[in-house]
Formats: C-alpha cells, structure tokens, sequence
C-alpha cells in the first residue's frame, strides 16, 4: 500500500475525498507540556482534521517528543539508560523487578517512546551512583494505584 495516500483519497473516519498530504508541525503533549515535531509527511483529511500515519511513525513521533521532553525536564535518554543498565549486569527484567515497574516499561524507556517520570529517574540515577543501596532482588519501590481512590467495598 502507498504511504502517504495520495490527495484526494478517502478519509476513513468521515468518508470524504478530503485527504492531503502535509508536513505541518505536529502536536504532542508529553507530562504535560505541549511539543511540535517536525519532520515528518503524514495524511490529514481537510474535512474532519484526522490525521494518519504510518505504521511505525507514531513510535518516532513519541521518540522525538519525549527527547524534547528529556531535555527541556533534564531526564535520562533511553540509551542512557540501557547503558546504566547493562553496566550494572541488570537485565530488563532484573532492573524492573528492583523498580517495581513493569519490564515493558523499562523497555519503553530504552526505547525512548516513554519518558521516566521524575521520581524514576532520580532511582535510576542514585541506583547508577551507588548500585550498592540495593541488595539483589530488594525493591526500593513499586508502581501503586495511582491518585488516591477509595477502595471498593
């Protein structure tokens, strides 16, 4: 299949023949702030503004995203994190069973289509600078329920 369309095909969300091919700054919000990302030729259909893309275009728009987001918020690079990582002699799976997050998110992180939030990044920091505050095995901490709700009854 030809990507972008081309003009004037089908916009399969409202059924017209509006769609066009652009390179417009696109719009993502990462913890909160809003970027633009440049650099990318996507579909856009004139008549009800919904925008495609390429399978595995969206991964490098989040990867561009959360670059400018680690940057401006002065966070760990995913390959900064894999480097951390590996210099430890952690696997994915042992680094997420000492964070107490999910192994695909320490993927994602190395990635780069996630940012770590703050608090871990300042864990994988102070782990970096002294791997020897966790014992094998110990969490030093865990992904809870979120915003506090009351349990059900």
């Amino acid at each position: 299949m030809e990507w972008p369309k081309p003009e004037g095909s089908q916009c399969p969300a409202c059924g017209q023949r509006a769609i066009i091919v652009t390179s417009d700054p696109i719009e993502q919000t990462v913890s909160g702030r809003e970027y633009r990302i440049d650099g990318f030729r996507y579909n856009c259909c004139t008549a009800c503004g919904e925008e495609y893309f390429a399978s595995g275009q969206v991964d490098e728009i989040l990867r561009a995203a959360n670059a400018a987001a680690r940057e401006d918020f002065g966070r760990l690079s995913g390959e900064d994190i894999a480097v951390m990582r590996r210099g430890l002699g952690l696997t994915q799976v042992q680094l997420a069973a000492r964070l107490g997050v999910s192994i695909g998110l320490v993927a994602r992180w190395e990635r780069g289509t996630v940012l770590p939030n703050a608090m871990a990044d300042k864990y994988l920091r102070d782990l970096s600078a002294h791997p020897e505050l966790v014992s094998e095995g110990e969490l030093i901490a865990r992904e809870g329920r979120g915003p506090y709700r009351a349990r059900a009854k």
